[in-house]
């Protein structure tokens, strides 16, 4: 019943861009902040990430539309958590999940600081998209940092409204993420760090 329910509904859909689930697509909740990150932005990232994401441990923290997670999954992860506080937000999500028969999908419905407090295994790949006008990011970095749920070598995606100058300065970065790459697409700029030392 929940399942025809969201069907009718659905209306606003993006495409995976690669993997074992390259051009099938998947329906997201149309709300404010639900934001998918855009086809462009998503190729780069992923070509970026193109040595990082077999068999790895990801953390989608603010899903939304479970573009991120869903493709990392697509491209052969370990497991991905999806991680987000509206329920139907989830709600879509789970739908996604049953459509696509994702087997190395956790869909978990909780703040993505509550998730970062209660994980007990090590994370080797974060995307950290939170909405736009949540001013989330120095606090979940923070947390992020403190848990010490990171893999040495953990990668950290980070997108954001779009900043001019001092990225990494910007959300009180650790000494310990190093900035890989940054590039800007339109109003949104995005950024790929690693974790040197997960003791610092």
């Amino acid at each position: 019943m929940v399942m025809k329910h969201l069907k009718n509904k659905a209306n606003l859909k993006v495409k995976i861009i690669g993997g074992a689930w390259k051009g099938r697509y998947i329906s997201f909740v149309d709300k404010k902040n639900v934001r998918p990150t855009k086809n462009q932005i998503r190729e780069t990232l992923f070509n970026w990430l193109k040595d990082d994401i077999k068999n790895a441990v990801c953390a989608d923290l603010f899903s939304g539309s479970g573009a991120l997670g869903f493709e990392a999954a697509s491209r052969g992860a370990k497991k991905v958590f999806l991680i987000d506080n509206d329920i139907e937000v989830t709600n879509y999500l789970s739908n996604q999940i049953d459509i696509l028969k994702a087997q190395n999908i956790t869909l978990i419905n909780s703040t993505a600081e509550d998730f970062i407090k209660s994980i007990n295994e090590k994370i080797n790949l974060v995307f950290l998209d939170p909405p736009f006008s949540d001013n989330k990011l120095t606090n979940i970095i923070s947390n992020l940092n403190s848990q010490n749920i990171l893999s040495n070598e953990c990668k950290i995606y980070i997108e954001t409204a779009c900043l001019k100058d001092n990225l990494d300065r910007k959300f009180n970065v650790p000494k310990s993420w190093q900035l890989l790459k940054t590039k800007k697409s339109g109003r949104v700029s995005y950024m790929l760090f690693k974790v040197i030392n997960t003791m610092v």
